[in-house]
């Protein structure tokens, strides 16, 4: 070990992102050369021809290069074994058929056989000496009762490193688990004496970049029996010559990034094997295998062994996380089932909270908590000033992921939080929907750890004159100091908190449901008492305008004149709230689902024509011109009353905004299913902005004087609708506008 170093910072350099982003990019499964300790022929389907195949391909099967590429399979292997190859292939038995038995020219193969990304690859291993019964089945059959009776994730690992080194002879073993950012640590290791431990390392996630993770993900095996090998270069026959790069994702003797050969050179490794972890359907980690001292080949049925004991490993890996996280839930059953009823008993459902601070806290394992809501903020435990807590609700509200946020160092994200890392270097919250912005938070401390890596994690690879990636040469123990970190918020952590919003908003959304069905009942009982206590004070108020005009006689004395003016207001007076009451009545009737219609089919014209007959003399009192376009089409399936009320509306407006000398012109034009009816003026137009607007409740148009509540439109839209037709508005500011709705053809 060289000489240790300590690092106080956790920000990664400019140059690390570089490096780093460079050997994400390496294309590492298109190498274009295999390991040599074996052959690859690519075959041309049905006909098995050999289009491609490695350079020393003729070495193994002991015949020039020349008489292997363009030739039939059989040929080259003979005819049974390329029967075996084809059986192998039908119906894509190979997965289970492999490795088959190849013989050529006197040598024995293992032949393995894949196909992937339409390209059909046969790969020939000299077999080794036979594994019997004894070295692999017995051993296998130990280490997998082993790995079943681990009563712990510790032991569970401890037994799968020395089990694998006893199975395989590999000089280390060790178990690598990966963290949510890639980086990598030595959980277990069993080593040779001689070997200096690796245990409790960390390694950046450079040295398994992106795309190789994404391999070990794909590929549950991957051994290098010799590192210091030579290529073979794959060689193209005359049918690939122009072909795409060779997608060696699925090949065991995939050549591997020179990068990597050099890091093994580096770390004194001259074999290694690797096997995938995959637990929930993500790489966990690895059961890494390395040989200091020589080459190591394993045969083909010891590498399976070697699979299944991987697979068994990360079965066991998921049921004992599955096993703690139901742990953990049942653990926070009772907290969150103290908070849910403090959430409904509060008059905000996060205010509620302040009943239960310690199950709040004891929810996520936090040590502070705010609640920000309307402006204002509450605490418990240790947080952070109350101005910095509402600036950190705003700047989370204005997140993509505002809805649900987590971080164990928010110091990075936002540097204000600099000041507060004591008490809020780990942040989990949660904001609820709605106009008015609500939000829980939790709070974690700083939490100073010092982190042992194999090697300096700020450089890990190094660039030489020609721009060429190369990977630190040392790794030499290297400690770095941990700041702006709290303990992170475990996924049973954000469990709790989705499973605390989405409650919150359960009951956030059955008041507002409770709210509406009270105002509702509040807007009926308004509409029963003013249908009853208001319509008969009305109608006697009209009777009584009605003979107080009739008093007023048709004297033109000035005490009759102004009876009649009296009389005149009053009726007027009246027959706006008569309009105001009955639109109240619609208006109730529509939201409730108790707007009833008497349908039945009505001449198009006769609908027109009455309306038009209502409306002409206020048409003509402002010398408005009224134009006709009307067709002749079969009947439709309306309640005439209504369909008069909504032409009454329309007409009405359009006569109302169209200035005097101005036209308004009535459409019916027959469609393919209904008849369009439209209500044409010449007025101001309304500005595209409102036009969404139109249909609202109370909406009135800009600089409209007049008396009415603003639900003439809204009620007709709801009679269409009613009706199984649909209203909507063009207009052009300066020009006019047109209204126009549809009705259905009676059947």
């Amino acid at each position: 070990m060289g000489k240790a170093h300590i690092h106080g910072t956790t920000a990664a350099p400019a140059k690390l992102t570089s490096d780093l982003t460079r050997c994400d990019q390496e294309p590492i499964h298109v190498p274009g050369a295999i390991q040599p300790h074996g052959a690859l022929l690519v075959l041309d389907e049905p006909d098995l021809t050999i289009t491609q195949a490695s350079e020393n391909a003729g070495e193994h099967l002991g015949q020039p290069l020349e008489r292997v590429l363009d030739q039939p399979l059989s040929a080259v292997l003979g005819e049974a074994s390329a029967a075996e190859v084809r059986a192998a292939l039908d119906g894509d038995r190979w997965k289970e058929l492999n490795p088959l038995s190849i013989a050529a020219r006197g040598r024995r193969f293992d032949g393995i056989v894949h196909r992937h990304a339409g390209a059909t690859i046969l790969e020939l291993e000299p077999i080794l000496p036979a594994a019997t019964e004894a070295t692999v089945h017995h051993p296998l059959r130990r280490a997998l009762l082993r790995v079943q009776s681990a009563g712990t994730l510790g032991e569970l690992y401890e037994v799968v490193v020395h089990e694998v080194r006893r199975l395989t002879g590999f000089e280390r073993v060790m178990l690598y688990q990966f963290d949510d950012e890639g980086h990598g640590a030595v959980i277990a290791e069993a080593r040779g004496p001689s070997l200096e431990p690796y245990l409790g390392l960390h390694y950046p996630a450079s040295d398994i970049p992106r795309q190789a993770r994404a391999l070990y993900l794909a590929n549950p095996l991957r051994i290098i029996p010799d590192a210091r090998y030579t290529p073979a270069r794959l060689v193209p026959g005359a049918r690939r010559e122009r072909a795409a790069p060779l997608d060696l994702s699925f090949a065991v003797l995939r050549s591997v990034s020179p990068v990597h050969l050099e890091y093994m050179a580096n770390m004194g490794v001259l074999a290694s094997m690797s096997v995938s972890l995959r637990v929930h359907d993500g790489l966990w980690g690895l059961i890494s295998c390395a040989n200091h001292s020589g080459p190591r080949r394993l045969p083909y049925e010891l590498r399976s062994a070697c699979e299944v004991l991987g697979l068994l490993t990360s079965l066991e890996i998921a049921a004992f996380e599955d096993r703690e996280a139901a742990a953990r839930r049942d653990a926070r059953r009772l907290p969150l089932s103290l908070l849910v009823d403090a959430m409904r008993s509060g008059d905000d459902v996060l205010e509620g909270l302040l009943a239960r601070p310690a199950e709040l806290l004891a929810l996520v394992g936090a040590e502070g908590a705010a609640v920000v809501r309307a402006g204002d903020a509450r605490t418990w435990g240790r947080t952070p000033p109350l101005p910095f807590v509402m600036a950190l609700a705003d700047w989370l509200d204005q997140r993509p992921d505002a809805s649900l946020f987590s971080t164990a160092s928010l110091a990075a994200m936002l540097p204000s939080a600099l000041p507060v890392k004591d008490v809020a270097s780990g942040l989990l919250s949660f904001g609820l929907p709605g106009a008015e912005h609500r939000r829980l938070l939790w709070f974690r401390p700083e939490i100073v750890q010092t982190v042992r890596w194999g090697g300096d994690p700020r450089e890990p690879v190094e660039t030489d004159p020609h721009m060429r990636i190369h990977p630190r040469r040392s790794f030499a123990l290297w400690k770095q100091e941990m700041r702006l970190r709290s303990r992170p918020f475990s996924a049973s952590d954000i469990e709790a908190a989705e499973d605390l919003r989405r409650y919150a908003v359960e009951i956030d959304l059955e008041r507002q449901v409770e709210r509406a069905q009270r105002a509702v009942r509040a807007r009926d009982d308004l509409v029963a008492v003013v249908s009853h206590d208001l319509k008969n004070p009305i109608g006697v108020i009209q009777m009584q305008a009605a003979l107080l005009l009739r008093a007023a006689g048709p004297h033109d004395e000035p005490q009759s004149r102004r009876l009649r003016a009296l009389a005149e207001r009053i009726q007027r007076s009246v027959d706006r709230m008569n309009a105001l009451v009955h639109g109240l009545l619609d208006l109730a009737k529509i939201e409730s689902g108790r707007f009833v219609l008497e349908r039945r089919p009505e001449p198009t014209r006769e609908l027109v024509e009455e309306a038009l007959l209502a409306m002409r003399p206020l048409a003509e009192s402002r010398r408005i011109t009224i134009a006709e376009h009307v067709v002749e089409t079969p009947r439709v399936e309306a309640d005439r009353e209504r369909i008069f009320q909504v032409f009454s509306n329309l007409l009405g407006n359009a006569i109302k905004f169209t200035p005097e000398g101005g036209a308004v012109t009535v459409e019916v034009a027959l469609e393919r299913d209904g008849v369009r009816f439209t209500v044409a003026d010449t007025g101001p137009g309304i500005p595209a902005d409102r036009l969404p607007h139109v249909f609202e409740r109370y909406w009135r148009a800009p600089g409209e004087r007049s008396a009415g509540a603003g639900l003439g439109l809204y009620i007709a839209h709801g009679i269409v609708e009613a009706h199984g037709g649909r209203l909507w508005v063009e207009s052009t500011v300066g020009v006019g506008t047109r209204f126009m709705f549809t009705l259905p053809l009676s059947s």
